[in-house]
């Protein structure tokens, strides 16, 4: 069968499909805002009144950012996989013959700068896995390419990545982390698995029952994620009642020139007059504090390229308003 007969003519009168793609991020956006209001209706129609669009759709881009390179490339990998396996077209085949060579290249460039540090072993492994099955597929009578991309390549990657990552690999052992040490050392090893067949009864089963566990998994997945990110800035409030200093820690909804707008973490809105405000300090993200301590000379783990490489300020004390707690010097207070 020849490369030409296993893409099949598109499907016509699927242009309906192409409404799917807003529709998803909207859907997320407006279950993020019925999460964050405690399916209150009406605290969500003051988010939905007073949250920019911009940032509830920078929110969809950033997990974008990390979710399309895992679908672009495992989608390659299992298709090639299941039609050198097996040398039958399917959906997961045709699919995987339309993703032109940018496409993955691209989808390579944005994983390297998007993932975290432990997930940079595992693109690396999908990246050579599919080098190495186009390879197996376009030059089957070419041995020297086969050997060079299927077998060599993937072995000095693996014997490189045991060498740089060790420090990390060591601490995370040390640190009982045993996910990270599993992200760490099996994905160098298995790509070499990746670039040959597997024999043609179980190909399909296992390379389409990945493919829909992929499909079913990671609309969930990005909706985790997109409940947990953050749409509003976490603000302390120190505000004074009856003579008395009381701290207010949530999400600053609105403000104007007579009061403040603050969500609170458990649902409520408090209305907070600016003549009660003693002092306002902007808190960290609970979820950027990093859940493990195992690096690689400074680069942590949960950190991706771009935030390693990226200018940071220096790390200074948690606020003790941001802990609920009033301070008397709201001036010389940290942060």
């Amino acid at each position: 069968m020849k490369r030409a007969r296993r893409v099949k003519a598109t499907p016509k009168n699927q242009e309906w499909l192409l409404t799917l793609l807003p529709v998803f991020p909207l859907v997320l956006l407006v279950v993020r805002l019925w999460y964050a209001s405690r399916q209150d209706t009406q605290t969500l129609l003051l988010l939905l009144q007073s949250i920019s669009p911009l940032g509830l759709l920078s929110v969809a881009l950033l997990t974008a950012l990390w979710v399309l390179p895992a679908l672009v490339l495992g989608g390659k990998v299992l298709g090639t996989l299941y039609w050198i396996s097996a040398r039958r077209s399917s959906w997961l085949v045709r699919a995987a013959e339309r993703l032109p060579g940018w496409v993955v290249i691209l989808a390579v460039a944005v994983g390297l700068f998007s993932w975290q540090l432990r997930f940079l072993p595992t693109l690396a492994m999908l990246a050579l896995a599919a080098a190495g099955l186009t390879v197996r597929d376009r030059f089957p009578h070419r041995e020297e390419l086969r050997i060079a991309f299927c077998y060599a390549l993937p072995a000095m990657a693996a014997i490189l990545s045991y060498v740089a990552l060790w420090p990390a690999i060591a601490a995370a052992v040390a640190a009982h982390d045993v996910a990270t040490a599993l992200l760490l050392t099996l994905p160098p090893g298995a790509a070499v698995l990746l670039t040959g067949p597997v024999p043609e009864v179980p190909a399909r089963m296992l390379t389409h029952g990945i493919a829909v566990a992929i499909a079913v998994f990671a609309p969930f997945l990005v909706g985790v994620v997109v409940m947990r990110a953050p749409i509003l800035p976490l603000t302390a409030l120190q505000v004074s009642e009856n003579g008395s200093p009381r701290v207010l820690v949530g999400y600053l909804v609105a403000s104007d020139d007579q009061m403040f707008t603050v969500l609170g973490r458990d649902g409520g809105v408090s209305f907070v007059e600016n003549g009660t405000l003693q002092s306002r300090v902007l808190c960290p993200d609970p979820g950027a504090v990093p859940r493990t301590s195992v690096n690689l000379h400074g680069w942590y783990v949960e950190q991706n390229v771009a935030s390693w490489l990226a200018p940071t300020r220096p790390v200074q004390p948690v606020d003790p308003r941001c802990q609920g707690r009033s301070v008397k010097d709201p001036g010389a207070a940290p942060g």
